[in-house]
Formats: structure tokens, C-alpha cells, sequence
């Protein structure tokens, strides 16, 4: 299956774009972060407007759970028996 790029909904401080970029690459995210933090001020903070750029372009990991043929969004969903309800 092909790598895609995404930003990561678990390894996030601010967007979660880092996080992304870390796990697309295969590297750990304290180097991506480290980078984007060297180069902030040697860029004039040109990639602070590309980080903000990249939230809206890089898609959100969604956790997708396959179960019968179809597909059910699990981000959101939790289980509760008839006694918690009580």
C-alpha cells in the first residue's frame, strides 16, 4: 500500500503537521520539529506561513475500522452497555 501524507491525530502539538511529516518520512518528530525550528528564523519565519499553509492542504488522519464491508468512522464512537446507562 502506498504512503500518504497526512497530518497525525495522535503525535500533535499544534495541527498535527510535524507529526504528519515525521511519520511519512519514517523519522522520529523531535527532528522534523528541531528543523522547522532551526529554519524558522533563517527563513525570515517563511515557514511559519508554510506550516499554516500545510494545515489546510494536508488531510487529517482519520481512523477508519472496516467491518462488514463497510466502513465505520471509530474517531468518535464509543461503546455503552445498558448498565452504564443506568
Amino acid at each position: 500500500m502506498k504512503k500518504k501524507l497526512t497530518r497525525s491525530s495522535k503525535n500533535r502539538i499544534l495541527a498535527g503537521v510535524c507529526g504528519g511529516i515525521a511519520d511519512y518520512l519514517g523519522i522520529d518528530v523531535v527532528w522534523v520539529r528541531l528543523v522547522l525550528i532551526i529554519l524558522t528564523p533563517l527563513t525570515y519565519f517563511l515557514t511559519v506561513i508554510a506550516y499554516i499553509v500545510a494545515i489546510f492542504l494536508i488531510p487529517e488522519t482519520r481512523n477508519i475500522q472496516i467491518t462488514d464491508g463497510s466502513r465505520k468512522d471509530v474517531t468518535n464512537s464509543v461503546k455503552v452497555s445498558d448498565e452504564e446507562k443506568k
